[in-house]
């Protein structure tokens, strides 16, 4: 746990890249309909453990002013008192007498018999589940999921096409200025995705917004969830998880969206990469740990798979020494794919309008069942 809180003070440091390239604020309901947020069924103020709050801590910086400073999120506040802070320095102090948080998954929050309602700013909230006491303390939990599916989505087919048009291969060509229109001799043959099956693992906000790419750009989609059949009119086969491997035998290229809950851990491992046709993409832009790593080793040395962009890893971060690393065929993004103007933006405008909400009693955005994982 200290390390994680020490990855939380650092990304509350280096705050002022994270807000400073922000797209224009648009109305939130209009990037409510974008983005498929739901509301939570009953009002806030219905809910166990709810009272207006009396004061708020927000853990993150801030800019001196407009866009995701703190007077932008006062506006929303109504009077209720917020402490902005950076870092996580006396958190457990500052929050024994807080009503409310907003900030990261820090096991400072479990320090106070105050605190009601939390808002997790990422969209993974594992880490959070995992703090001792925390799924039994009858907290109400909201998270910024959605908000990066947009940009995580672009994100996925920005590998996907690098690998299957070998660009990871001419790129290491070029780093030694050698020229070479047929690549090297151990390059698999360039493809084109479009009639191509494409299976999504996990057709939550970013999976769908992968499904909806793929199938713009002329790609069969099918894919998993685990709540229900039903998906967009773009998915031509919804399945269930424990339909997984079965589904991994029509696969061309998959993406793996999924979150880290105990059915998905070690998800994607041998069976379901024997099951891939040959010289299958695989791609994992979810959680790491839903992939097994050393089935995916194998299925890369063995030929199984032709590519495999990895986003996340497990473990993460990836040691120096793994072989994972030097692997022709992998290209890795060190968890970046979340990172952008638009996630930035979305983050914010979520986190104050459930600002607004909460205090108003009202109904919130992006629910979390901490029991679940997501």
């Amino acid at each position: 746990m200290k390390k994680l809180n020490l990855v939380i003070t650092i990304l509350c440091l280096l705050g002022s890249s994270w807000v400073s390239a922000q797209r224009p604020e648009i109305d939130i309901d209009v990037l409510i309909e974008e983005l498929g947020i739901y509301e939570s069924r009953v009002a806030s103020r219905d809910m166990p453990g709810w009272e207006r709050p009396k004061k708020i801590i927000y853990q993150r910086w801030v800019p001196d002013s407009g866009f995701g400073s703190a007077d932008w999120f006062k506006e929303v506040a109504d009077g209720v008192e917020i402490e902005f802070l950076q870092g996580s320095d006396n958190l457990e102090r500052k929050l024994a007498n807080t009503d409310v948080y907003f900030g990261g998954c820090n096991t400072a929050i479990m320090s106070s018999k105050n605190i009601d309602y939390i808002h997790i700013l990422s969209a993974g909230v594992d880490a959070c589940a995992r703090i001792p006491g925390i799924q039994s303390a009858g907290l109400i939990v909201t998270n910024s999921q959605k908000a990066h599916s947009e940009t995580i989505a672009e994100h996925a087919i920005a590998l996907m096409l690098a690998l299957t048009r070998n660009l990871h291969y001419y790129h290491s060509m070029q780093m030694k200025s050698e020229w070479s229109r047929g690549g090297p001799s151990d390059m698999p043959e360039s493809i084109s995705v479009k009639d191509k099956t494409l299976l999504v693992l996990g057709l939550g906000g970013i999976g769908s917004q992968a499904a909806s790419r793929g199938y713009n750009l002329g790609m069969r989609v099918i894919g998993t969830r685990n709540s229900s059949r039903e998906g967009p009119d773009y998915v031509e086969y919804v399945g269930l998880s424990d339909e997984t491997n079965e589904l991994a035998k029509q696969a061309d290229v998959v993406i793996n969206a999924l979150p880290l809950t105990s059915t998905t851990q070690g998800i994607a491992g041998t069976e379901f990469f024997n099951n891939l046709k040959d010289g299958a993409y695989y791609i994992t832009v979810g959680r790491g740990p839903t992939t097994d790593t050393d089935a995916l080793v194998k299925a890369l040395k063995s030929g199984k798979l032709n590519g495999a962009g990895l986003d996340v890893t497990d473990p993460e971060p990836l040691p120096s020494d793994h072989e994972l690393w030097t692997m022709p065929k992998v290209i890795i993004s060190q968890h970046t794919a979340g990172t952008s103007d638009l996630t930035s933006r979305n983050v914010l405008m979520i986190a104050k309008e459930n600002l607004r909400r909460y205090i108003r009693g009202e109904k919130l955005l992006n629910m979390v069942d901490l029991a679940r994982g997501y």
